[in-house]
């Protein structure tokens, strides 16, 4: 996770200036790389209208993690069944836990 400026974002990209169409290349570069961002009001052109270099945004990979899903839950609860991560997440619930997440369970408690 790596909190950056949308200056950042727009040089990456190689632009020169902030505006409404650089927000919606930065959101598309950002789904292409599987990367989430938040808080999500900083690349919606809708909410800022004078987007500037210096606002910042905080990027996540999504890639399955406990912190990704915790995030995608709550960023985008449409996509998600909110309920079950995070319940399952917070009491301990080994059915809320990915594949990979239940494989490193195992390896811990196989070494111990």
């Amino acid at each position: 996770m790596l909190e950056t400026s949308l200056g950042q974002l727009r040089d990456e990209l190689g632009y020169k200036k902030l505006g409404k169409g650089i927000l919606e290349q930065i959101v598309k570069a950002l789904g292409k790389q599987e990367l989430g961002y938040f808080p999500q009001w900083v690349l919606d052109a809708r909410c800022n209208t004078e987007p500037r270099q210096g606002n910042k945004v905080w990027v996540y990979v999504r890639d399955n993690s406990t912190r990704a899903r915790v995030l995608d839950a709550i960023l985008c609860p449409e996509q998600a069944n909110v309920r079950s991560v995070l319940d399952g997440l917070v009491s301990g619930d080994l059915a809320a836990l990915t594949a990979e997440e239940k494989l490193k369970r195992i390896r811990e408690i196989v070494n111990v």
